[in-house]
């Protein structure tokens, strides 16, 4: 059965180039011929699996990435098809006909409530989990639903790499034997004392459940804390990344500026979780890291200036809190009169529903100051976007509804601000620019 489930993926593979189709059928087809064939397949020495809420797929790319510069093969499921079918699909086009995967190191990124169906059959000797934040509540319920899911197959002896500035992460090695790496950024000119995101977190203690102090934070709950009631505290950890410059887009490693591949903080922390992958665990060289980083590491939000009028649109993952907040957080910093936009045009193309109680977790609190122009709402939760604004005490008058990012075109190129952001889920980026760049030679 199991090569005639191999042969049936590699068919089905050759089908799909032809007819350009999708990556996760040759998978779903291979498994019907062999359930277990993911069981059944010889994999490489180093297996690599990338989780969290967000940013698991930049993270698993930029590691591909350096290592295919410096030589390595690699089996990855690049097309960012993450569940089991992804996953099979991927095995299915690196293995010869008798399951042998002849790559030096293999890396997955994983959906992270799909990771319980692949950990016992490829048996992971490494785990990346970027974050695990508060994240399409319907279908992900809550993050102790999710550590669940993660840690329910987990090969015991699976080294755990997280960033030590999140206490809910360090969990894992709280409750698995298991070696763990850490990384985390030091204090920096974005950090502060008093936690500025009260809708959504208040983090306490993994080993007692006493509220946790912070020296400062970083964002949300990342940061340096300490538990007043017990030994558990922030640790220094085995990478450091230190002097920040998030208007640069660099951060530095052992005194050597890297790339972060943007200007968000987030794009820090995956940057310093590839980072100390290739270096930990790989021994790749440090400036060979540091090249290929810089190398691939490049900002995918949209920038551009029209009319003297500076446009920024930033890639947010509707349903989950913390990414918008990040991009609150963001367009908050900036002082300058900003109009901002918010929208979509649907929420997820995986599942159909219509919740957005998540919109009362994100702090739009935040951008009721002075340096708020107008806000737009648009798109199909205009009406629902609206209410929870002025929930945040934004002036009514400062709020506009629209349909579509056309209806509001003429209304921001004729606004006095010269700053214009866009909070934007994936579905929104491109019409963004398309409408607002129009006519730039």
């Amino acid at each position: 059965m199991k090569v005639i489930s191999i042969i049936t993926g590699k068919l089905t593979l050759i089908a799909g180039k032809i007819l350009h189709r999708g990556s996760s059928l040759p998978g779903k087809l291979a498994l019907k011929v062999d359930k277990k064939i993911l069981s059944k397949l010889k994999y490489p020495e180093i297996r690599l699996i990338v989780t969290g809420s967000s940013g698991k797929g930049s993270t698993a790319k930029l590691i591909a990435d350096v290592l295919k510069d410096n030589g390595y093969s690699i089996c990855f499921n690049e097309a960012g098809s993450n569940l089991k079918y992804g996953v099979t699909t991927a095995c299915i086009r690196n293995c010869n006909l008798f399951g042998k995967i002849k790559r030096d190191v293999l890396i997955l990124e994983v959906d992270e409530r799909y990771t319980k169906e692949v950990f016992k059959e490829i048996n992971p000797n490494y785990l990346i989990v970027t974050n695990l934040t508060k994240d399409q509540p319907p279908r992900q319920y809550n993050v102790d639903i999710i550590l669940g899911e993660i840690e329910k197959n987990l090969p015991k002896d699976t080294t755990i790499i997280t960033t030590m500035d999140e206490p809910f992460l360090r969990n894992f090695e709280l409750d698995f034997p298991n070696n763990s790496i850490h990384y985390g950024i030091l204090e920096n000119k974005y950090s502060y004392k008093k936690q500025i995101f009260e809708n959504l977190n208040t983090y306490y203690c993994p080993k007692c459940g006493t509220k946790l102090n912070y020296d400062y934070y970083n964002f949300e709950t990342l940061g340096k804390y300490n538990c007043p009631n017990c030994d558990f505290k922030w640790e220094t950890p085995d990478v450091i990344g230190e002097h920040l410059d998030l208007e640069g887009g660099t951060i530095k490693i052992n005194d050597k500026e890297i790339s972060i591949g943007g200007d968000m903080l987030h794009q820090a922390y995956n940057t310093l979780a590839s980072y100390t992958f290739l270096s930990e665990v790989i021994g790749l060289e440090e400036n060979k890291i540091m090249d290929g980083i810089n190398n691939h590491n490049h900002n995918k939000n949209i920038e551009f200036i029209k009319n003297d009028k500076h446009y920024k649109a930033l890639n947010c993952k509707a349903e989950n809190a913390t990414t918008y907040n990040a991009c609150v957080y963001k367009t908050y910093l900036d002082e300058d009169l900003k109009d901002v936009v918010i929208g979509w045009k649907e929420i997820s193309r995986r599942y159909n529903h219509f919740d957005v109680s998540w919109l009362y977790d994100i702090e739009f609190e935040l951008l009721n100051n002075n340096s708020l122009n107008k806000i737009y709402a648009v798109g199909i939760d205009k009406e629902n976007i609206k209410k929870r604004l002025l929930l945040a005490r934004i002036p009514e008058e400062k709020i506009v509804m629209a349909s579509s990012l056309s209806e509001i075109k003429e209304m921001i190129e004729k606004s006095e601000a010269k700053k214009v952001y866009g909070i934007l889920n994936f579905d929104y980026m491109e019409p963004f620019e398309n409408t607002f760049k129009e006519d730039v030679l």
